[in-house]
């Protein structure tokens, strides 16, 4: 079993954020309303940018046609999403910015990229202004993939910074048996989470949603 308190370095920006005090309110976890008759639920309070599909390689392919093969974020458990499905949350500013376990299961495992970019690249262009941000900001801005076993198949989550973050944590330790809803992450300000399935899922909710942390996502 090993413990996996881990984070990615901050950022000049996170810095300057951490100073002046506005990073501190996101740190907190706070009490959820799960929906305990879901088998999954959403891991984060966002905005549905994307629903979209994983091919026979292994790439997910953004709104705009842009594409990230998951080797990159989780190397060998790529093999395990191919032919998948997946969603992309935006988390703004005004989002609560930890994540929960969508469903029961344990994680198996954790991989942490630092980023290559010196100043992270802001997610959040795309989302307000349409302008293919996603494939870059997953290349050069860090994040911490995780794997989830569940009982029938295998959940990646993948947090990935924004401008002002390159500052994610995860917090929990592999091998342990989660129930639904337990917090096991969380990140500075504006950021974006990736949810990747194995397998096909009928989801509930639709591009454009505004979701909140524990609500149905899966029929």
């Amino acid at each position: 079993m090993n413990k996996m308190k881990i984070e990615t370095r901050n950022s000049l920006v996170g810095k300057l954020f951490d100073v002046i005090g506005i990073n501190k309110s996101f740190y907190k976890y706070e009490q959820v309303k799960i929906n305990n008759k879901a088998t999954i639920v959403s891991p984060v309070e966002a905005k549905v940018v994307h629903i979209g599909k994983i091919d026979s390689d292994g790439n997910i392919i953004s709104k705009n046609h842009k594409n990230v093969n998951l080797k990159l974020l989780i190397q060998e458990y790529s093999q395990n999403f191919y032919k998948g499905v997946y969603i992309n949350f935006y988390l703004s500013p005004n989002n609560k910015h930890f994540w929960i376990t969508p469903c029961e299961g344990s994680f198996i495992y954790t991989q942490k990229n630092e980023g290559k970019s010196k100043f992270p690249i802001f997610l959040g262009l795309e989302n307000m202004f349409g302008i293919e941000m996603f494939s870059k900001a997953v290349k050069k801005n860090a994040s911490i993939s995780s794997i989830l076993q569940t009982k029938d198949f295998m959940i990646a989550m993948i947090a990935v910074g924004s401008l002002n973050v390159n500052r994610i944590h995860t917090d929990y330790e592999e091998g342990i048996n989660y129930k639904k809803g337990i917090p096991c992450g969380y990140f500075s300000l504006g950021s974006s989470m990736l949810l990747c399935f194995s397998n096909h899922q009928e989801f509930l909710i639709k591009e454009g949603d505004l979701v909140k942390m524990g609500d149905k996502i899966v029929r």
